[in-house]
C-alpha cells in the first residue's frame, strides 16, 4: 500500500531505520498522509517493506521525539498537526534529529530567473468575501444576488442522459450550437453585433479570447498600442510572446488618436466601459477610430469589458457593430455578468479568424468544458440570463449611487461618476499618497480596494489611484468603508 511513498533501498549505506524516518518525515510535510488517519500501523509497515518489526518502532519512536507525529493509546500514530504550520522548521528538526536533508533539486528560481512568466498582473484575495467586511473588489458576483434555483435546474438538465451522451463528442472542432445561438440572440444582438455561427467561438473566458487575439494577429517584433492606463494582462501576454508594447494615452473620451496609434500593428481598446477609468467612447471618435484603423492596415481588439451592466437603457454601440472592413475582433465574457467561475468568454471576428482561432485553441486546451457550454446555454434560453443581468444592474445602479455620493463626502472632485455603467469606480486620492500604503493600512481594518498605479506605463508618479469595485458589498456598508479609506488616509505617512 505504501511502496510509492516508502521504500527501501537495500544497496544503500543509509540503514533501513534511518530510510523509513526520512521518508514519512519527507511525506507528512508534503501532506500525503490523511490527519485524521492512523499512520501504517508498526507490523503492517514492516511487512509490507519487508523488515523487522523493531526497526519500524524505531523509527517511529524518532519521528515522535522529532515531532512529526504523536502516539494515541490504543490507536495507533498520527500526523502532528503542529508540524505543518511550519514545514521548513519542521524539515530543519528533523535534520537536526538525524534524517538526511533532500536530496539535491533542480534550482527552478534560478532557471526562470529573468524570463518568468510570474509578472504582476491583476488579481484579488481568493477569500476576500469572507476576510473583509468592506471587500470594494472588483468583477465578482454577489452570492446573494444569484439564482441559485434556477440555475441548479440549468445544471441539472445540461447532465441528462442524452446530454452526457453529448459530452462523447469531440468538441475541438464545434461549440455547443445552442450556446452559440444564444450568444448571437441574447447577447451580441444588445451590442448592435449582427453574426453568423461560424464567426464566433467559445473560450476559456475573456482572458484566453484576447491571448488567442494577441498570438494570431501580432508576431514577434511588431507593436500593440494599449492603453495608458491600460489593462496588465494585456501587456504581460504580448511581452511574453515577444511583441513590442506601446502605451496610448486616454481622455474623457477614451483612447486619443495620436500619431503613435498611427505607428502601431493592432490596438487594445476597451471602448464601452475604459479598463481601469470606466469612461465610454463616444460614436465619433469610435467612427474616427475605424476609419483611422483602416486607412493605417491596422487590427483592432475591443474587450467589451463590463458591457452587458449598463445602467442606461440604450447601450452604446459596440465598435465591432460599426465594423464593415472585418478588422475588428470581439471579445466577450460572462464572467462579469453571471459567474467568473464558469470561465465562458467569446471571440466574434471574420470567419476565417476564427478558424485559425479553433485551431489554435485545439493545440492549447482542446475546447472549453462541454457541460459549462450547455448550462449556460440553457441560462440563456430560459430568460434567467436576462433576469438576472436586469437584477444585478438595479443592484449596481443604487450601489453605485451610494458610493460616488460618499466619495463626494470624503474626496469631493476625485472621482467620476462612471457614464456607462459597470462594478467599480475609478479614484484618484490626492497627490502624494500611495495607494499601496493605505491599502496595508486599511486591510487591518476589514476594507479591501485594489491599487491602480500598476495599470500606467509610469507607476511611480501614479500611485494615487485606486479602484472601488460596488459588485460585492453591501450598499449598507459602503459609507462607512468609504469612511474608513478616508480616515486611515488623513492619518498616513507615505514619507
Amino acid at each position: 500500500m505504501y511502496e510509492n511513498m516508502i521504500s527501501i533501498d537495500r544497496d544503500a549505506s543509509e540503514s533501513f531505520q534511518m530510510q523509513i524516518r526520512r521518508q514519512i518525515a519527507i511525506a507528512i510535510v508534503n501532506r500525503q498522509f490523511a490527519l485524521h488517519r492512523p499512520l501504517p500501523s508498526i507490523r503492517q509497515l514492516a511487512a509490507e517493506l519487508g523488515v523487522s518489526v523493531t526497526t519500524v518502532a524505531l523509527a517511529y519512536d524518532a519521528l515522535k521525539q522529532d515531532g512529526f507525529v504523536e502516539a494515541r493509546t490504543r490507536s495507533g500514530f498520527y500526523v502532528n498537526q503542529d508540524v505543518l504550520a511550519d514545514p521548513a522548521l519542521a524539515l530543519q528538526a528533523g535534520v537536526a534529529g538525524g534524517i538526511a536533508a533532500l536530496p539535491d533539486r533542480i534550482d527552478y528560481k534560478e532557471f526562470f530567473s529573468g524570463r518568468t512568466f510570474n509578472l504582476r498582473h491583476v488579481a484579488k484575495p481568493a477569500d476576500c468575501l469572507i476576510r473583509f467586511r468592506y471587500p470594494f473588489v472588483c468583477g465578482l458576483i454577489d452570492p446573494s444576488l444569484f439564482p441559485i434555483a434556477s440555475w441548479r435546474e440549468c445544471v441539472r438538465d445540461s447532465v441528462n442522459v442524452v446530454e452526457v451522451g453529448n459530452w462523447a463528442t469531440d468538441y475541438s472542432a464545434v461549440d455547443d450550437s445552442m450556446l452559440i445561438e444564444q450568444l448571437i440572440q441574447r447577447v451580441l444582438s444588445k451590442r448592435g453585433i449582427v453574426a453568423h455561427p461560424d464567426e464566433v467561438l467559445v473560450t476559456v473566458g475573456g482572458q484566453q479570447a484576447l491571448y488567442l487575439a494577441i498570438k494570431l494577429l501580432l508576431s514577434p517584433g511588431e507593436t500593440l498600442g494599449v492603453e495608458d492606463p491600460g489593462y496588465p494582462d494585456v501587456i504581460n501576454m504580448a511581452r511574453i510572446e515577444g511583441i513590442d508594447v506601446k502605451r496610448l494615452a486616454i481622455d474623457r473620451d477614451g483612447l486619443i488618436l495620436s500619431g503613435e496609434a498611427r505607428r502601431c500593428r493592432c490596438l487594445f481598446v476597451t471602448p464601452s466601459h475604459q479598463f481601469p477609468t470606466t469612461v465610454t467612447m463616444p460614436l465619433d471618435r469610435k467612427l474616427e477610430l475605424l476609419k483611422l484603423s483602416k486607412d493605417m492596415g491596422q487590427f483592432i481588439i475591443e474587450d467589451d469589458y463590463e458591457a452587458d451592466i449598463s445602467f442606461n437603457l440604450a447601450q452604446p454601440r459596440a465598435l465591432k457593430s460599426l465594423d464593415d472592413w472585418g478588422n475588428v475582433t470581439y471579445i466577450g465574457s460572462l464572467s462579469k455578468s453571471l459567474l467568473p467561475g464558469l470561465r465562458i468568454g467569446y471571440l466574434v471576428a471574420d470567419r476565417e479568424f476564427i478558424r485559425e482561432a479553433r485551431a489554435l485553441r485545439h493545440h492549447i486546451i482542446r475546447h472549453p468544458p462541454v457541460n459549462n457550454q450547455r448550462s449556460v446555454a440553457l441560462f440563456l434560453q430560459r430568460g434567467y440570463y436576462d433576469r438576472f443581468v436586469a437584477k444585478i444592474t438595479g443592484t449596481y445602479r443604487r450601489r453605485c449611487e451610494v458610493i460616488h455620493e460618499s466619495l463626494e463626502d470624503h474626496f469631493p472632485g476625485c472621482s467620476v461618476k462612471p457614464e456607462y455603467g459597470g462594478g467599480s469606480i475609478w479614484l484618484r486620492l490626492p497627490e502624494g499618497a500611495d495607494a499601496r500604503v493605505l491599502s496595508d493600512l486599511v486591510q487591518a481594518d476589514g476594507v479591501f480596494f485594489e491599487t491602480g498605479g500598476f495599470t500606467f506605463s509610469d507607476e511611480r508618479n501614479n500611485r494615487n489611484h485606486i479602484r472601488l469595485g460596488y459588485s460585492v458589498i453591501r450598499r449598507s456598508l459602503i459609507p462607512e468603508g468609504i469612511g474608513k479609506i478616508s480616515r486611515a488616509l488623513h492619518c498616513a505617512d507615505f514619507g
